[in-house]
């Protein structure tokens, strides 16, 4: 049947969403392979030798931080070499497809890696829960564990990076450090923001070329909302070219989608973006920072608490076409689509 937003279920009082999250830094990675790996445990905690592979190893694993000689013999046998990109795929047991985080993983920093949740046993391409937008059913789960604070799911720090067929939700932060790093299911930053840089090293300022498709944000495998609910859907900060397409994302406290500083030709096409901004930043999509070339199209942006789409004095011009936006401004009053700036388009 369609897709239906329990509103009294969203509205429920939530903690006040505070923008600010722990400055995290990680290493420098290793020359990172060309591997697939397939994660066969749902488990997450120290890495170590065993006879399964969990996320948080495979992560690892395709950084070129985890040396496969390090591994046990049953874990090489979900390793394979050779292939031309890497790719992360799924093998888990039934009734344990929900991966449970103790604290946030590293970046990916693979070029051209393939987080692929559409390879674990049961998914169905075929069949969708929307009727509107067909976006298959994920069966791989990530989320924080119940008892701890983990304030970001994937986060994307390299070009061409894939991310697809997973529900993601349950990640935000109370902590009122000074942030640099934005929080969220998924989040696209520049290289430079996450890793220990040598002093005078100068490259790679934006992420390029992210993919996000045919994922669940915000809202479980059984179409619930989450008893955590995340910060944002997904962030995008220094990042050219990120492509969002055929996602259902729903019931963050702040924006589905949101950018800030460079988002330029980001493509946010075919979601189904709906009852998100229950807690703070109340707009479906907030787009601001440089985002010129950038287009919003043919999305179902319904029951969201602010604006459909808020332009907030961004620099370039947008195109937003074919979109049906209906039933938003629920906690504020907000026009449909607000604009800030020159040389929009509002079509159809």
């Amino acid at each position: 049947g369609k897709f239906t937003v329990n509103i009294k279920r969203l509205l429920a009082s939530l903690p006040v969403l505070l923008l600010t999250a722990p400055n995290i830094a990680f290493a420098q990675q290793n020359t990172a392979l060309s591997v697939s790996v397939v994660v066969n445990s749902n488990q997450d905690g120290a890495i170590q030798a065993d006879n399964s592979l969990t996320l948080r190893e495979a992560v690892a694993i395709v950084n070129g931080n985890l040396p496969l000689e390090q591994l046990s013999a049953a874990e090489k046998s979900l390793v394979s070499t050779g292939s031309s990109q890497s790719r992360i795929a799924f093998n888990l047991p039934p009734g344990q497809t929900t991966i449970r985080l103790e604290s946030i993983l590293p970046p990916l920093v693979n070029p051209g890696l393939t987080v692929d949740g559409t390879s674990q046993p049961g998914y169905d391409p075929s069949k969708s829960a929307t009727a509107e937008i067909e976006i298959p059913i994920p069966v791989v789960e990530i989320t924080s564990a119940a008892d701890k604070e983990v304030f970001r799911g994937l986060t994307v720090a390299a070009d061409n990076i894939t991310i697809q067929g997973l529900s993601l939700y349950g990640f935000n932060s109370k902590h009122t450090d000074t942030a640099s790093l934005p929080t969220g299911n998924i989040v696209v930053v520049p290289f430079d923001s996450v890793i220990v840089r040598k002093q005078g090293d100068n490259s790679s300022q934006s992420t390029r070329n992210t993919i996000i498709k045919n994922n669940w944000l915000g809202i479980t495998s059984e179409e619930q909302v989450p008893d955590k609910t995340s910060a944002f859907g997904v962030s995008v900060f220094n990042a050219v070219g990120t492509n969002i397409n055929r996602n259902l994302i729903a019931n963050h406290q702040g924006s589905a989608i949101i950018t800030g500083k460079l988002a330029e030709n980001t493509q946010i096409q075919s979601n189904i973006i709906v009852g998100n901004g229950i807690a703070g930043v109340p707009d479906a999509i907030r787009l601001e920072g440089k985002i010129d070339n950038s287009q919003v199209s043919s999305n179902l942006i319904c029951a969201n608490d602010g604006s459909g789409v808020y332009l907030f004095k961004p620099e370039g011009s947008v195109q937003i076409q074919s979109n049906n936006i209906k039933y938003n401004g629920r906690r504020l009053r907000r026009a449909g689509v607000y604009l800030m700036g020159n040389n929009h388009k509002v079509l159809n």
